[in-house]
């Protein structure tokens, strides 16, 4: 049987799901919105990531002093349980918290995973979600039906919150697919049909989403890593927001591929990049003085705005310590108190 929700959703419309009567989650029109990168919601700073096992009870801990905002991961399977049936209670619940907390709530769409968990639908598990290297599952991105499918889940995004002051925008997962290629090779994959996928998914959601920021999380684009600039070119007229799941300033392959993008594209796009869990342990080439066997959070800090001239950080509430000698978020907590205003434009 189906859940009430989405029962009532079907009274609406196969197309929408209904959220009650709270004018937090008011249906947007976008028709008359502007869609010049200049006008989009722009509000600058640090932004908090909870860990997917963390409810929105956690958002009063990681809104601390500094945080502008929060970023929450949302799988493909849990906003859209059945073709056409979307449920996005959780976005409307976080959306009153922020508007309460006056935060901002960036929606990350996870369509990949790094364990053995479907991030997809069921009606797109079996014919268009595959296994990758890190025991987990990447949606065949570069399908024209997956493409077709992502796009109406984030209009239907656009059409519910868009318009809602507190809602900054969404984030779309890493460009690396994490797939060998053998599997690339069998399931029709070339490096043009992705990189046009990927500009395909951006154009479309910067105009179903003309208010907000589209925050693309680009790293590695398997058989040409130029097209990442390629796209970026295209994409950059639409008002994407480019940039990158790792602070790791000693990382060879993040220094020689993705970073000089950045420089690149710096005063173009608006840019911003996260500090995942191993940037809290990120272990330095060279030691400075005072030594430190990793890089401090103040260091990683200063590279992304220094170096990577990023506009928006997102921080993971990485609330343990691994290596019991590296950091966690209580080392992260007096950084983004102490530096609330950076590059803004």
């Amino acid at each position: 049987m189906l859940p009430l929700l989405v029962m009532l959703t079907l009274v609406m419309s196969p197309m929408k799901v209904a959220f009650g009567t709270d004018s937090t989650t008011a249906t947007c029109d976008t028709s008359q919105a502007s869609k010049t990168p200049h006008q989009r919601k722009y509000h600058p700073g640090h932004y908090i990531s909870l860990n997917r096992f963390e409810k929105e009870s956690a958002f009063s801990q990681a809104l601390q002093p500094g945080a502008i905002g929060i970023q929450v991961r949302y799988s493909w399977r849990e906003l859209e349980p059945e073709p056409d049936i979307y449920d996005l209670t959780r976005i409307a619940t976080a959306l009153k918290s922020m508007s309460a907390n006056q935060a901002q709530l960036v929606v990350f769409i996870e369509d990949k995973t790094f364990k053995d968990e479907y991030p997809t639908p069921p009606y797109l598990q079996k014919d268009f979600t595959l296994a990758n290297r890190n025991g987990g599952y990447t949606t065949i991105r570069w399908d024209p039906y997956v493409i077709e499918r992502m796009n109406k889940l984030v209009a239907e995004i656009g059409r519910n919150f868009d318009c809602h002051p507190n809602f900054e925008g969404i984030a779309f997962q890493e460009s690396a697919l994490s797939l060998d290629g053998n599997i690339l090779d069998a399931n029709g994959y070339t490096a043009t049909k992705y990189k046009d996928a990927l500009i395909n998914i951006l154009q479309s959601a910067a105009s179903n989403l003309p208010q907000s920021q589209i925050f693309w999380y680009m790293n590695f684009l398997p058989r040409n890593q130029r097209y990442i600039a390629n796209i970026a070119n295209i994409v950059s007229k639409s008002g994407i927001a480019m940039g990158g799941p790792d602070i790791l300033p000693d990382n060879y392959a993040l220094k020689e591929n993705v970073y000089p993008f950045f420089s690149q594209f710096h005063g173009k796009m608006t840019l911003f990049n996260s500090m995942q869990y191993d940037s809290f342990a990120h272990p330095k080439k060279i030691l400075t003085t005072p030594a430190s066997k990793y890089w401090t959070m103040e260091e990683l800090f200063i590279f992304a705005r220094d170096k990577l001239y990023v506009n928006y950080i997102f921080w993971n509430h990485k609330t343990w310590r691994r290596p019991e000698d590296s950091y966690d978020w209580t080392d992260a907590q007096p950084v983004i108190s102490e530096h609330p205003v950076f590059n803004q434009k």
